[in-house]
């Protein structure tokens, strides 16, 4: 339920943020003609009051609940004080809109209250229906070492590959007998290191070709043998290793995590049961809910269950040499279906 809540607010927050974002457009003229989201301030003033204070006295009692029953536990939480900083700071944002002009822009404490979806990650951990998040999740917890390592390889990789590049440029850039609107081109991509960096990110993740086609086609074809090499090298090779130890910390957090490997039984054992029942019911063509012996034959002879028997624990033994507790196991196993 706060899950659908967090929603609700995110999803308003979005709304607010299309509503106020179009009207400002249309006062800059960015359009020829203005969009249907251009409202009265006023009422929409009035409308955003009422919702954001909705908003801000549900999640603040939702708190104040949860301290009144779990008291000191509450504070042994680390995420429970995120949850007590928003909500105080929305109820403090309220009272200043009902009471005086806020000094500072409201949106900056309409922001505080996207932390609050970070409890729904805390959250997916206490339910079964959410299982795939939760795996997920888990994955990624067990993958963070491996991803801040991976981020600062793949850091100074760029880094090292930026500073070549931008002080081959510099002389370029800095010679007043080239063209200055291609020097300036050059320059906003690796005119200084943050540009640099972020240009290497671009080559990397990105569209590559702009970055790689201003050098190429102002200063020297050889650069392309550069970008060939990088793109190759640490675009392919780099990047498919790192994927692939990803895949595989994924695999084995999936595969030694207890609670999900339970889960993941229950889950077959009640669809396997599921399907005998729905077997046993068509072969029960009385209706009477019990199956007669002439049913019964019918029920040993169908293709289904000699497919279903086959990947019985002890079963595949009994067309063998089969001991007394395999024809012990499946009775039983029959017999629970029957009284089900």
């Amino acid at each position: 339920f706060i899950a659908a809540a967090l929603l609700a607010n995110v999803l308003w927050m979005a709304v607010s943020l299309q509503v106020n974002g179009s009207r400002t457009g249309n006062e800059l003229g960015v359009w020829e003609e203005k969009t249907g989201l251009d409202v009265d301030p006023h009422a929409w003033s009035i409308v955003t009051q009422i919702v954001d204070t909705i908003f801000a006295v549900f999640f603040a009692s939702e708190v104040a609940i949860r301290i009144a029953v779990q008291r000191c536990r509450f504070f042994k939480v680390l995420m429970n004080f995120l949850d007590l900083v928003v909500s105080v700071a929305a109820v403090i944002e309220v009272a200043l809109n009902y009471t005086v002009k806020l000094p500072v822009e409201p949106m900056l404490f309409r922001l505080l209250r996207v932390g609050k979806l970070v409890r729904a990650v805390r959250m997916v951990a206490m339910t079964s229906v959410l299982a795939s998040l939760q795996l997920l999740v888990k994955c990624l917890a067990a993958s963070r070492d491996m991803l801040w390592w991976s981020f600062c390889l793949l850091a100074f990789v760029q880094c090292v590959a930026g500073m070549i590049l931008s002080t081959l440029c510099q002389d370029y850039i800095q010679q007043s007998e080239y063209d200055l609107k291609l020097r300036q081109e050059v320059f906003l991509y690796y005119g200084t290191f943050t540009r640099t960096v972020l240009t290497m990110f671009e080559i990397l993740f990105a569209n590559w070709t702009p970055p790689c086609r201003v050098l190429v086609d102002n200063l020297s074809e050889w650069f392309s043998i550069f970008f060939l090499l990088y793109r190759c090298v640490l675009g392919f090779a780099v990047l498919n290793v790192v994927n692939a130890v990803f895949v595989q910390q994924t695999m084995k957090t999936a595969s030694s995590d207890e609670e999900l490997a339970f889960r993941q039984k229950e889950r077959d054992k009640a669809t396997y049961t599921r399907k005998v029942k729905k077997l046993f019911q068509a072969m029960d063509f009385s209706g009477d809910g019990s199956i007669s012996i002439d049913e019964f034959a019918k029920l040993v002879a169908s293709p289904k269950l000699q497919f279903w028997i086959s990947h019985w624990e002890g079963a595949a033994r009994l067309r063998g040499s089969a001991k007394a507790l395999d024809v012990w196991r499946m009775e039983t196993k029959v017999e629970v279906l029957f009284e089900e």
